[in-house]
């Protein structure tokens, strides 16, 4: 991230509340968010389900719509499985190369299918590659949708082993309040979580959904969670 961007991106968090604009939860206790991105893979997927069910800890999953359509039935496991579901657009198309207008259609229809499908409307959004300009997020606000982006990134697009990934978990000093950037259309993020619970993470940090983070969230525009099924 170049340094306008970043000086941009710390304003923002400094000045906007965490209900439209979250980048960090609370560090007064000792929570963090695991979120995974660009899914839902049919074989990657369901391993990381299979892994979080393991350490019985919850994540936010931010869905490609056209992967969500593709593959509706891993829809329905995140959601049975207690998980949350957030809005990823719908073609995950470089930020640069797409319009306002069209990066707004996409997240609509992301939400239109995701609200069809669980009866309900992700609070959630996160842009691809977390790139926003003005109109994008005055357009998101208006779609009644809250932007979600990240404080840790592993970078687990360039791991190429189980060597990687142990090699990151090891330096890993988590932080209360820390929101996790994994992705799971990749082999490694199952692997991350295994290695970041052996190493005894879990232990001290209870991983929560968003919504926790804000109290009023469920009352004012409840996230697409299990609860959306019943």
């Amino acid at each position: 991230m170049n340094p306008l961007r970043q000086m941009l991106r710390a304003l923002m968090t400094a000045s906007l509340p965490p209900s439209r604009w979250l980048v960090r939860g609370p560090g007064t206790t000792p929570t963090l968010a695991l979120t995974f991105d660009d899914g839902p893979h049919p074989e990657f997927t369901p391993q990381v389900l299979d892994a979080l069910a393991r350490w019985h800890l919850r994540a936010t999953f931010f869905v490609v719509g056209q992967a969500a359509a593709d593959h509706p039935y891993l829809i329905d496991q995140i959601l049975s499985a207690g998980h949350a579901i957030g809005n990823h657009t719908w073609s995950h198309g470089e930020p640069r190369q797409t319009s306002t207008s069209q990066f707004l259609n996409e997240v609509q229809r992301t939400s239109a299918w995701l609200t069809e499908h669980a009866n309900s409307t992700p609070r959630w959004m996160r842009p691809p590659k977390g790139e926003l300009t003005p109109g994008k997020l005055l357009g998101l606000w208006r779609q009644q949708l809250s932007v979600a982006l990240w404080n840790v990134d592993p970078k687990d697009f360039r791991m190429h082993s189980l060597a990687d990934v142990q090699a990151w978990c090891s330096q890993y000093r988590p932080h209360a309040g820390d929101v996790v950037l994994l992705h799971d259309r990749l082999p490694w993020a199952a692997a991350m979580i295994d290695q970041l619970g052996q190493d005894g993470l879990f232990a001290r940090f209870r991983t929560v959904l968003l919504d926790d983070w804000i109290p009023a969230a469920k009352s004012v525009s409840p996230g697409l969670t299990a609860a959306s099924l019943r």
